[in-house]
Formats: structure tokens, C-alpha cells, sequence
């Protein structure tokens, strides 16, 4: 599938979105309602870089491409904490509102039925299960540069998904929702692991509230962890993006989902938190995908999803260099 491209074009928002400021002024940063740090994706119209003001698609290129950062300051650094070595995610839908979603893909190679499918077949294309070789599909492997404490594996296990029968409430709070993720451990629902991200898709009309607001007017989407037995928990929140401020005018549902996903599992890898030790930032507290965010989206070569770039340091782990110091689109 050759990725659809538009000369640096920008995106267009349905409508604005709410100003709003936690963590010392870094807009990424919000809070639990318990107290804890989350990392959030706040909506396109929430960031404003004085070099692109609205969101952007990457340009055609020739090979890899390497973007300047739109947000943050310098390269990441190592904080001591954990990355996860060899992370798997699991899918979980609040109910079937969500996970038979119509609101699928138009740009894809194949056509979905549901919202559900099309997130099975992104976690199954996203990684190329090869170490980084300046490849076209290497969109999830520039993580593999972070492995400092124990290899990043160049896979990302797809252990599948649950679909819940809850019912859509009007909102809920992150100490609810880790709450539920507790229950469906219990129940023997799904079962708990360290080395997984745990995403909750949830329908439509259902927001997620933390300190800094609630999603589809502050944020997007974030991840976190918490303590379930002795096991340290890696989950990721995603609202139903058809909201305004979370929703770009030409992309779909499914199409805004994905992006997310890529932002937040990337993140959760790199920087999971575990036992309240961060791994990889910058000076200015940004995690990897923070400091792309918005900006030179494009379409993976494997199936078409939209995602968005990585950035990188430019190290070398497993013998080979990482492109430097910029957002990193695959060879087209």
C-alpha cells in the first residue's frame, strides 16, 4: 500500500479545543483524581507550535525522513527507570458501542467491519518483528534505541481482545478506571501481566476526567500504571475521538484511534513509570512521542494505518545507528 501524501499540508480541526496548563506549564502532563502523574496526548488545538500551528502531514520523501521536533527541549535522557523489554498490548472495549464502531478506516489496504478489527489488524501490522534496519516498516521499532536497562524486543505481542458489556456511562474518573482493569483481573476476564499495556477503548459520549479536565476538551488519550498485587500495571485510556477537539476534519474515528494508540503504547514502553521511576525524557519533561505530537502524521506502509512519527536520539543499541536528533517517518 503506498501511503497517501500531502505536501506538508495541514489538517483541519472541526473545532477548538480549551487551553489548559498542569505540570509545571508542560501540557502533556495532568493528574489523577488520586494525585498520581499521567502522561496525556492533549488535542491538536490544546498545542500550539509556533512553527506549525496546525496539525501536519508529512511531506513525500525518499527514504527515511528525519523532522525537526515540534515540542520540548533537546534529546531524551535516561532517568534510571524500566522500559518494558518485551511488551504485548490487550485490547479491552467497554462495550460493543465501541468495539462494533462502523467508523472505520476509508484509506486502509483492507476495509473493516468494526473499530475492533481495525485496531486487532494495527497491533498485529505495527511492528515489523525485525530489529531497526532504516526499513519502510519500521514505525515501531525507533523505540528499540531506549533499551538501556534490558533490550526492547522488536515485537509487540497482540494477546487479543476483551469486549464488556458495560454500560456507557456519562463519565469517569482515572481511579474508576484502574478500578475496572482491577475487577476484569479478578473476574479472571483478563488475565494480569507486567509487560502489558492494557488499552481501554471506551464509546462514544463516555469521558475520562483527571485534575487538569476531561478528554475530548483537554486530552486525547494518556497512559499510566498502578499497583495490583506486587505487579506494577501498564494501562492507556482512549476516549471515542469524534469529539471536536480530538478530531481531525478528514480522518476517521478509527483513523484518530490509531494515531493514539501509537503515541501511547510507544510511550508506555519507553517510559512506563514502573514502581514511580521514569525512564526516557527531556529536559523539559517530554516523553518521546510528546515531542512529535501532531506533526508529520503519515500512513504506515504495512496496512495504511495513521500514526505518528517517533522521535529519536540517534543512538546505537543492537548494532545499528537510529536516525538523529528528530521525528522519524520510515522510508516510503
Amino acid at each position: 500500500m503506498k501511503r497517501l501524501v500531502f505536501a506538508c499540508a495541514a489538517l483541519s480541526l472541526i473545532a477548538g479545543g480549551q487551553m489548559y496548563s498542569q505540570g509545571g506549564g508542560n501540557p502533556f502532563i495532568d493528574h489523577s483524581d488520586t494525585g498520581e502523574t499521567i502522561h496525556v496526548l492533549p488535542g491538536p488545538a490544546v498545542l500550539h507550535n509556533p512553527h506549525d500551528r496546525q496539525p501536519t502531514i508529512a511531506p513525500p520523501q525518499q527514504g527515511t525522513a528525519v523532522f525537526p521536533p515540534s515540542f520540548g527541549s533537546g534529546d531524551l535522557s535516561d532517568h534510571g527507570g524500566l522500559e518494558i523489554a518485551n511488551a504485548g498490548f490487550w485490547a479491552i472495549y467497554w462495550n460493543s458501542s465501541v468495539a462494533g464502531s462502523t467508523a472505520t478506516s476509508t484509506s486502509t489496504t483492507a476495509q473493516y467491519a468494526n473499530i475492533q478489527a481495525q485496531i486487532d489488524d494495527f497491533i498485529t501490522n505495527f511492528p515489523d518483528n525485525a530489529n531497526w534496519d532504516n526499513s519502510s516498516t519500521d514505525d515501531y521499532e525507533v523505540i528499540q534505541q531506549y533499551g538501556s536497562h534490558a533490550p526492547i524486543a522488536n515485537t509487540l505481542a497482540n494477546w487479543g481482545a476483551f469486549v464488556d458489556t458495560a454500560s456507557t456511562q456519562s463519565s469517569i474518573s482515572d481511579r474508576s478506571l484502574r478500578n475496572y482493569i482491577a475487577g476484569l483481573f479478578n473476574a479472571g476476564k483478563v488475565p494480569a501481566r507486567t509487560d502489558t499495556i492494557y488499552g481501554v477503548y471506551l464509546p462514544p459520549g463516555m469521558r475520562v476526567t483527571l485534575q487538569g479536565g476531561a478528554s475530548c476538551s483537554a486530552f486525547c488519550g494518556y497512559h499510566s500504571h498502578f499497583t495490583y498485587g506486587s505487579m506494577q500495571i501498564k494501562y492507556a485510556a482512549f476516549p471515542y475521538l469524534n469529539c471536536s477537539a480530538c478530531k481531525l476534519s478528514s480522518l476517521t474515528v478509527a483513523d484518530m484511534l490509531t494515531i493514539v494508540t501509537s503515541h501511547e503504547i510507544r510511550e508506555a514502553v519507553t517510559d512506563p513509570g514502573d514502581n514511580g521511576v521514569n525512564a526516557w525524557y527531556d529536559a523539559a519533561g517530554y516523553e518521546a512521542d510528546d515531542k512529535c505530537a501532531w506533526h508529520n502524521l503519515y500512513q504506515m506502509t504495512k496496512g495504511g494505518f495513521w500514526v505518528q512519527p517517533e522521535y529519536s536520539n540517534g543512538l546505537t543499541r543492537n548494532g545499528s545507528t537510529f536516525p538523529q536528533h528528530g521525528c522519524v517517518v520510515p522510508n516510503r
